[in-house]
């Protein structure tokens, strides 16, 4: 089928869009391509359709959405930390062109509509493992954000009848994350040891986190490939929680670097614990496993340190 995939030239989106080709479907990447360059698929490039375009831009959302099937949203113009101080952006930047994609979808024909919701913030504050069930409670306007636009899919859903599929997932890591970006724990530590800088630690032992590698969101996201009918949503985390002193113990015992690090209270912007049961999901893919976070910080830095240093032994900025 023909799947365009919004943002997907980003960090989640390009490993989507690899699971996709390899399951053989005919993929468009809408992205900004700066430098027509991609950041992430230029080794796909002659397998994939780029197009260039600007989120906010109507024109061209209309001319990659002609003849697609499905459509991949992974666009979010920006995170919990910049939303916790300028609420508003959430609404100008996400909400609206959100809102935009989904009613062009609808006048295009597209048969179904696939969201990456945040499963860190969207239940707001909860203790345990968290089910579908579970009634989100979001206090954070990124959260809020997010849950406002799974609430305007239910409505197309109704209103239009096209399908549509919702990811809530956890905290997403893997090589190709942003360092710069004030979101992703694991990145920004890793930038941090990069530059020489100490860790800035929030929260204590009973600050829990769901850590998932990228390539295994992308991986089970294909599950909305394969019928264009039906609707749900999902939760999509390892079911484990990991506090952020355990990630602390971890990068310290993997990463073979000095690591300065500041402990500080958690802040008033993060949940005190996200652990997603995902079974309704997984029940699709029975040899499905998570893989570990523990094998997989080696492998992140690996990529980091091969792909953001230089041969003066300087951060490139890449």
């Amino acid at each position: 089928m023909k799947a365009l995939v919004v943002g997907g030239d980003g960090f989640l989106g390009s490993y989507f869009v690899e699971q996709a080709l390899n399951l053989g479907h005919d993929v468009t990447v809408f992205d900004r391509f700066p430098y027509d360059r991609a950041n992430n698929l230029e080794h796909v490039r002659n397998k994939v359709r780029f197009f260039p375009g600007e989120f906010a831009n109507r024109v061209e959302v209309v001319n990659a959405l002609e003849e697609q099937d499905i459509v991949y949203h992974f666009i979010s113009a920006t995170n919990p930390a910049t939303s916790w101080e300028n609420p508003s952006i959430e609404i100008e930047e996400n909400l609206k062109y959100s809102i935009q994609l989904f009613e062009l979808a609808v006048q295009n024909g597209v048969k179904k509509l696939v969201f990456v919701s945040s499963g860190g913030t969207v239940y707001g504050p909860q203790n345990g493992i968290i089910t579908e069930e579970v009634l989100p409670k979001p206090f954070s306007p990124y959260g809020i954000c997010k849950l406002s636009i799974e609430h305007f899919l239910n409505y197309f859903h109704e209103r239009h009848h096209i399908a549509a599929d919702i990811y809530r997932v956890g905290n997403a890591y893997g090589p190709r994350q942003p360092m710069q970006a004030p979101q992703g724990v694991i990145a920004v530590w890793m930038g941090k040891v990069l530059r020489g800088e100490a860790l800035t630690v929030y929260g204590d032992s009973d600050t829990y986190r769901d850590y998932i590698y990228a390539e295994d969101i992308a991986y089970l996201m294909t599950h909305s490939l394969s019928d264009l009918k039906k609707s749900d949503v999902y939760n999509l985390g390892t079911g484990r929680g990991v506090s952020i002193l355990e990630l602390l113990n971890i990068f310290l015992s993997v990463i073979n670097e000095p690591i300065q690090y500041q402990i500080f209270p958690r802040r008033g912007l993060d949940n005190s614990s996200v652990i997603l049961d995902s079974s309704k999901l997984t029940t699709f893919f029975p040899e499905f496993t998570f893989q570990q976070l523990e094998d997989k910080i080696p492998e992140t830095w690996a990529y980091v340190r091969q792909h953001h240093i230089g041969n003066d032994g300087k951060d490139t900025g890449i």
